[in-house]
């Protein structure tokens, strides 16, 4: 029987994540099945995508989602950029100008109207963009651990994602979050509601067709901040397990200080 080498094998992984799969990767991966997991095991935790294979990663997903867009290449990002994308636990997304209705049927959609009147929503359609989103797993509410592994807010001095109002967001601590990262100032925000779902699920189809260790956003019972006003005073929120989890699109109030709302940084490149 005919064998196949280390080095071969690695490569069809590379392949697995681009969507690039040969009957002849096929059958290789038939005679040597065990070889196959024990590598897909030890590559799940390092597979995200990097600034230099980023646009073929995504251009792959695509395809395999059924999704037509013609990924850009990813600008240049600085050394200390590429060096927060690992420290701080940031992934490179590359966001498709789609609609709602393009969805892939797996994928679960806001729910604009169950808590909120839908017309008071300041909706932000998907442009196409390239991305950093924190990958951090999302706690159930402000407890003595909070996220787990917060390197970000370590760094800033922070013990806890919880308990920032947006306006202490918007005002301060996106600003230091920028310097902290050397992210573009501009870009460092929090997401829309329509980036933070469309992202979720990203992650829950990566998590299950890739094997990346990636969060399911909607299973705790806390809410994140997004960009998107809903009246003057009002901000929304999403993804609290018990009001739909990834479909959730709820509000507080700007100023809110809660120890059921937390945050989750997102970077326009």
């Amino acid at each position: 029987m005919t064998q196949i080498s280390t080095g071969q094998i690695e490569d069809l992984l590379v392949k697995s994540r681009s969507g690039q799969i040969t009957d002849q990767d096929l059958d290789a991966f038939l005679k040597r099945p065990k070889l196959w997991q024990d590598l897909s095991s030890e590559s799940a935790a390092v597979s995200l995508p990097t600034p230099e294979n980023a646009q073929e990663f995504w251009q792959g997903v695509y395809g395999e989602l059924g999704i037509k867009v013609e990924v850009p290449p990813l600008r240049r990002l600085t050394p200390k950029q590429k060096k927060s994308l690992t420290k701080f636990g940031f992934m490179l997304v590359y966001i498709s100008e789609i609609t709602e209705a393009e969805y892939p049927a797996s994928f679960v959609k806001p729910d604009w109207g169950s808590y909120i009147t839908a017309s008071s929503i300041e909706r932000m359609p998907l442009k196409g963009a390239w991305v950093a989103v924190e990958t951090i797993r999302k706690s159930d509410r402000d407890d003595l651990e909070g996220y787990p592994d917060d390197r970000l807010l370590t760094a800033l001095g922070r013990n806890s994602r919880f308990r920032t109002s947006h306006d202490c967001l918007t005002s301060e601590l996106l600003v230091k979050i920028a310097k902290t990262t050397g992210f573009p100032k501009k870009g460092t925000g929090l997401p829309t509601v329509e980036q933070w779902n469309f992202v979720a699920n990203l992650f829950n189809w990566l998590r299950e067709h890739r094997g990346l260790d990636l969060p399911d956003l909607g299973s705790t019972r806390s809410w994140e901040w997004c960009q998107n006003v809903c009246g003057s005073e009002r901000r929304l929120l999403v993804g609290r397990s018990a009001r739909g989890g990834l479909a959730d699109v709820s509000y507080g109030w700007r100023a809110l200080r809660s120890g059921r709302i937390s945050f989750r940084v997102l970077v326009v490149l």
